[in-house]
């Protein structure tokens, strides 16, 4: 079976999808699983994002997306329909740029551990600390970011997870990445210290993670391959690069991968059609019928 992984989205939903739809058809293949590591923009108005989402927001019409998933016109209508008809619904874990408290709300409703974001059922929320079955494997979800002072892992998810016994978690996905796997741009070492502790405990086959924004991988924790993927569309600049760096909003390398789960093959998507998914706004029913 295969299984594909999304990195950070911050609301560029549509992208999202047309991205898996053309890794499966360029490819030739049949997805099983689709899976978000976080920051996927859950956001229910712009009202309620947070200030840094709110300043990329400025310079990223495309994080607009969610939105128009929340109340979809025609044409997105349209084209979720038509990429739901080919590929599965996306997995997602929280990352640090989502709206918990209304994510919250939702698996409140429903009384599930894992629950549609959209009216049109193209992305599911898990909750935190939740082993769900995709693709045959068992799936252990774990969002947020462990920064002192500001964001911590929901303790109780931790907990449960971490009293797992070891081998019975195939996949686990966080949003944070173990610590020590990188360096911010002032030396800083980065990574939660508690993540690195449950997957020595945990020793799931495969890691992957997000929240840096770059592809980081393989690393190695005993039996645990460990990956992080790249954002999925880079804004078209930054304060650090001032110079535009996507300016046509191209789906990046490395922000998808795919699991073969007969062989254990991972790999980062880096095929050049990547970027004939772009713009400020994305043609979804275009390229599910292309």
């Amino acid at each position: 079976m295969k299984i594909a992984f999304i990195g950070d989205v911050h609301g560029c939903a549509l992208h999202a999808l047309g991205a898996v739809v053309l890794l499966q058809a360029r490819r030739g293949i049949r997805l099983d699983a689709v899976i978000q590591v976080g920051d996927l923009g859950a956001y229910p108005s712009p009202e309620r994002f947070d200030e840094s989402s709110r300043r990329f927001w400025r310079e990223h019409p495309a994080q607009d997306d969610f939105f128009r998933l929340l109340d979809p016109p025609p044409p997105v209508t349209e084209g979720v329909r038509l990429a739901l008809g080919q590929v599965p619904p996306v997995l997602f874990v929280s990352g640090n740029h989502e709206d918990h408290d209304w994510l919250a709300s939702l698996h409140d409703a429903a009384s599930a551990a894992v629950v549609p974001v959209d009216p049109l059922g193209a992305y599911h929320h898990v909750a935190c600390g939740n082993v769900v079955e995709a693709a045959g494997q068992r799936v252990a979800f774990l969002g947020l970011i462990e920064v002192p002072g500001k964001m911590d892992l929901d303790g109780s998810a931790y907990a449960r997870l971490l009293a797992a016994d070891p081998g019975t978690v195939d996949i686990l996905i966080t949003h944070d990445g173990p610590y020590g796997m990188s360096q911010d741009r002032r030396g800083n070492v980065q990574g939660s210290a508690k993540l690195l502790d449950l997957i020595e405990h945990l020793q799931p086959r495969l890691h992957v993670s997000g929240h840096y924004h770059h592809p980081n991988g393989p690393r190695r924790y005993g039996r645990t391959t460990s990956y992080a993927l790249a954002q999925l569309v880079q804004p078209k600049a930054t304060r650090w690069d001032p110079e535009p760096i996507n300016p046509e909003q191209r789906v990046a390398a490395g922000s998808i991968a795919l699991l073969d789960t007969a062989t254990g093959d991972f790999e980062y998507v880096r095929d050049g059609w990547l970027a004939e998914v772009g713009g400020d706004s994305l043609d979804l029913a275009g390229l599910a019928t292309a």
